[in-house]
């Protein structure tokens, strides 16, 4: 494999999760640590090879104590002498780019070593990007990570654009649950301006969708909450705000008898589970900066059901957020309707439910008031 540089790396994260980039770390990406794992050779030969002792393990400050000058060295001595000195200390490590007449500043400080660890090796094992040496010694500062080969080959330096995109769907496609791949993808479009947004409806249909995070929100939604979500998802409508109408089933709107006047007040997305007796129709709020399904518009959408001969109790209603640090999510919260829920674009196996308590106690219960004694009885 090529020498992999930092100003050659793709864009990170590529393992899809956007805490990378809130490590603590700059400048504020895992390139330069995955760059730094593939110069000391941390990387496995295979994805199938044995994790024993022949192998080179990385400690969380691998890479932390590397710079670009040092990953710029290709040469194969130099590389293992440094992976061993890191081995034994810092100062090990600087005496050799010392000696070698190269910086001795290292990228990032000692303390961002947790960073790295919870954020880019833990993580990156639960997202098939890092293993650990099987047998290796298991405490938080030990060298017992390794990256994935086929993870490592993503940042060859050959691989360039359309190539690498093929490369990394390829990748995720492989490597990824379908939870997995959607944050992937979100991550990778959100830095991106992609001139659409393809969403996979539950027949097998696809839409095209206009760039923005609202549409990511619905993609998530359809492609993967709904279907964990209920039983039988169909989508009725998706709306955007150039589009009322960006997709309608017809068919099945003329089965329910649904009419559709873009005039009326319409969710971003109506969903119906055709396996609930009687169906459940869920509305569908995309909140990207606002708009949640708050008590006024709740009682909007149960006015509108019912001219669309819905009855109110078949209504769900769902608030669809980027994710719970998203400043919409922070903003609106407090506003959700009682009876909706809310889940969030990169945990979309999850959801939170607002509700009323059900009280234990019953409503006939009187709390009767102790009498008071005579003042003449208590002489």
């Amino acid at each position: 494999m090529s020498t992999c540089h930092v100003c050659e790396i793709p864009p990170a994260p590529i393992i899809g999760c956007e805490t990378h980039t809130t490590t603590g770390l700059l400048p504020g990406d895992p390139t330069t640590v995955v760059a730094g794992l593939i110069w000391a050779g941390c990387v496995m030969p295979s994805d199938e090879a044995d994790l024993d002792d022949s192998l080179s393990y990385a400690r969380p400050t691998t890479a932390l104590w590397m710079n670009e000058e040092l990953i710029a060295l290709n040469n194969t001595d130099i590389r293992e002498a440094w992976y061993a000195g890191h081995l034994r200390s810092q100062a090990t490590t600087t005496a050799l780019q010392t000696d070698w007449g190269i910086s001795t500043t290292p990228w990032y400080a000692t303390n961002s070593r947790e960073s790295v660890r919870k954020g880019i090796y833990i993580l990156g094992e639960q997202y098939g990007a890092m293993s650990q040496g099987a047998g290796v010694k298991t405490n938080a500062g030990g060298a017992r990570w390794i990256m994935r080969r086929s993870f490592a080959e993503l940042f060859d330096p050959s691989l360039r654009g359309p190539e690498l995109t093929a490369a990394i769907s390829a990748w995720t496609d492989t490597a990824m649950d379908p939870v997995q791949r959607l944050r992937a993808f979100v991550a990778r479009e959100r830095r991106t301006t992609s001139e659409s947004i393809s969403v996979d409806l539950p027949g097998g249909d696809t839409r095209q969708l206009s760039p923005g995070d609202s549409s990511l929100i619905l993609k998530g939604v359809i492609e993967i909450w709904a279907i964990q979500r209920l039983h039988a998802p169909a989508i009725l409508t998706i709306s955007e705000p150039g589009d009322k109408k960006a997709f309608v089933d017809e068919r099945r709107l003329a089965a329910a008898n649904i009419s559709i006047n873009v005039s009326d007040l319409l969710p971003d997305a109506l969903i119906v589970d055709m396996a609930a007796n009687p169906p459940e129709f869920w509305i569908v709020e995309a909140v990207a900066t606002g708009g949640p399904v708050d008590e006024r518009r709740r009682e909007n959408f149960r006015q509108w059901a019912i001219t669309q001969r819905i009855k109110p109790d078949q209504l769900r209603f769902l608030n669809a957020f980027l994710s719970r640090n998203d400043p919409a999510a922070k903003k609106h919260l407090m506003d959700l309707a009682v009876g909706t829920y809310a889940c969030y674009l990169d945990e979309p196996d999850r959801e939170l439910a607002w509700d009323t308590i059900k009280s234990v106690v019953p409503n006939n219960v009187v709390t009767l008031k102790r009498p008071q004694q005579d003042p003449l009885q208590q002489q």
